[in-house]
């Protein structure tokens, strides 16, 4: 069983890795956002996250389309953007598209769901909206994307990582248990079904060495956060559907805040 300093340490570097994802599949275009991959400090702290969690991790079984998480290397994420960064938001449109979801690997969770039925869609936001509100979190119009986006998604995993390492410091075991409960559900009906099929996409799609980086790490940090809420791999194998636009703006009328702490 691992000490609390150890665990500690173990959730805030998947925190840092959940980040990571979020902000590198967000828009270019947004760059105060997308800046923060650019910051020492913080590429120091994921490098040493990456170097972390993959300690130990060696036979762990994986289901489809996820990559080992001894495998993580954030080094070459970030080196892969530095080559790229004067074409990154061409890379990006390439690859998502400029206004409408992108058909090829849609960055959306709703887009791999088999039940392309709009009021069922509709009611799978609606479920999405309500896990962000049980922890008084809205999501921002200016955020520019859906609330079912996978850089939407993995910031909720991020800031429910952030509170449990919170909780841990304090030793407040009840805080700990709210949000590691939680953060299972999650997972596994808003996350480890789709990401790691998206992220196989991305990676055989995409021309850009930065996203086919992203998209080994997604796929790494996904397997890595099923394994620690001891969840067995997945046996779906999803795909993307080609559906009606999903119509989601009773979804957002009390959303209009991105998500933080």
């Amino acid at each position: 069983m691992k000490d609390r300093t150890t665990e500690l340490a173990d959730v805030l570097a998947r925190r840092e890795l959940w980040l990571l994802v979020s902000v590198g599949f967000s828009d270019p275009y947004h760059r105060k956002r997308f800046e923060l991959l650019k910051k020492p400090d913080f590429r120091h702290r994921v490098i040493q996250a990456t170097a972390l969690v993959s300690e130990g991790r060696s036979t762990i079984e994986l289901g489809p389309g996820e990559v080992n998480p001894r495998q993580l290397s954030a080094r070459d994420v970030f080196a892969a953007l530095d080559s790229e960064s004067v074409a990154i938001e061409s890379a990006y449109r390439k690859l998502f598209g400029l206004t409408a979801v992108s058909q090829q690997c849609p960055a959306c969770e709703v887009e791999y769901d088999a039940n392309s039925d709009s009021t069922y869609r509709s009611q799978r936001l609606g479920d999405l909206a309500g896990f962000y509100q049980a922890f008084a979190l809205q999501v921002s119009q200016d955020a520019a994307e859906r609330i079912d986006h996978v850089t939407i998604e993995a910031e909720f995993l991020y800031v429910l990582l952030a509170k449990e390492g919170a909780a841990l410091y304090h030793g407040d075991s009840q805080g700990v248990e709210v949000c590691r409960q939680a953060r299972r559900k999650f997972f596994q009906e808003h996350v480890g079904w789709w990401l790691p099929a998206f992220s196989r996409l991305v990676s055989r799609v995409s021309t850009s060495d930065y996203y086919c980086r992203l998209a080994a790490l997604t796929a790494g940090v996904s397997a890595l956060e099923r394994v620690c809420l001891g969840l067995p791999p997945s046996s779906m194998r999803a795909l993307p559907q080609r559906s009606e636009p999903v119509v989601e703006a009773a979804c957002f009328e009390c959303l209009n805040q991105r998500v933080e702490e």
